[in-house]
């Protein structure tokens, strides 16, 4: 029997429409943040310090303080994304700003690795990456990351298009119970995730993983379309022709165009995205031919122990690389974006 759901309202439920024109997820570096940054990169080299070593002591943030602050917040318990603009581009290397994007993330949660390789910052380009979103170019469907947080730091831009995509889940999941009730159930239910390729030689879940479960203060999502249909297969016998449909009905309700907002970042702006609560997905760009102006985002992922945990039933990882998330050195590579 099909339960019972009703409509959920709050911050989390939000339109593209709506932010559009209201600009207040918008924050800037001021003069003094950069004087900050300054000073906590010198800091930071003066006492030869890793990435996983730096501190929120070794890159304070004085004149950014209550900005981050509120950000936490926003991520947290609001509409889970904002922006912050402004770093200028021409003034530090890019190894530098691999230390301000750790930095900055260590005012708001824990750094963890990304890839069977430990990279604590993921380099988004197209190096013809096969099995992760990240290495690739083109589209990238909609999806989350396997983290509480993830950040993206633009380094430089496509020639064209590449614009980033986000959408309310939980806005999907009021339309979608409105317009066909059994679809949304089917994603209630979930679905095995897994591999089929990398050291581990394939893998799949022995329980499914919901694409939504409902929580006091809204639903969180848990949505790897990879890692569900890289197993499997849309022709697969694991995916019945009504779980197919209710997939792409959850995709296409994401793609429309009032439903999303479209961020287009540029040089020295970052984005922060709740995992939870924010699904994101990138349009197809043409990039330049000289690789040295080709598109590079770098990539951040957090951890938020404050945050109550994850339900049980979405947890993908059997293993960790720290604070309950991410995927250790040496682990098996995964779908995981």
């Amino acid at each position: 029997m099909t339960a019972q759901r009703q409509p959920v309202s709050g911050p989390t439920v939000w339109s593209g429409t709506e932010y559009a024109a209201n600009r207040e997820w918008i924050y800037h570096f001021s003069a003094g943040a950069i004087a900050d940054i300054d000073q906590a990169i010198a800091r930071v080299r003066s006492k030869q310090r890793r990435l996983d070593d730096i501190t929120v002591d070794d890159f304070d943030l004085p004149a950014l303080a209550d900005d981050l602050e509120q950000m936490s917040e926003i991520l947290g318990s609001g509409r889970g994304f904002v922006l912050l603009k402004g770093l200028p581009i021409e003034k530090y290397s890019d190894e530098e700003f691999e230390i301000i994007l750790w930095g900055i993330g260590t005012h708001l949660g824990v750094g963890v690795s990304q890839s069977h390789l430990g990279d604590r910052i993921g380099q988004v380009k197209d190096i013809n990456g096969v099995g992760r979103y990240y290495t690739a170019g083109g589209p990238i469907e909609v999806h989350m990351n396997p983290v509480d947080v993830v950040a993206l730091l633009c380094l430089r831009k496509a020639k064209k298009g590449g614009e980033s995509w986000i959408i309310s889940p939980a806005l999907v999941r009021n339309i979608l119970l409105e317009e066909n009730p059994e679809h949304l159930a089917l994603l209630y239910e979930g679905f095995h995730y897994g591999s089929t390729g990398g050291e581990s030689g394939g893998f799949q879940t022995d329980h499914r993983l919901p694409v939504l479960v409902d929580q006091a203060d809204g639903p969180v999502c848990f949505y790897l379309p990879k890692a569900i249909l890289g197993w499997s297969g849309r022709d697969s016998q694991y995916l019945s022709e009504q779980q197919l449909a209710a997939l792409d009905h959850f995709n296409e309700i994401a793609q429309r165009p009032e439903v999303g907002l479209k961020m287009d970042l540029q040089p020295g702006d970052i984005q922060f995205l709740n995992n939870r609560r924010v699904l994101h997905a990138r349009t197809d760009y043409e990039d330049h031919a000289d690789p040295a102006l080709a598109r590079h985002m770098l990539r951040l992922w957090l951890m938020m122990p404050e945050w109550p945990a994850l339900p049980e039933s979405m947890h993908f990882l059997e293993q960790t690389d720290r604070a309950g998330g991410g995927i250790p050195k040496g682990g098996s590579q995964i779908a995981a974006d």
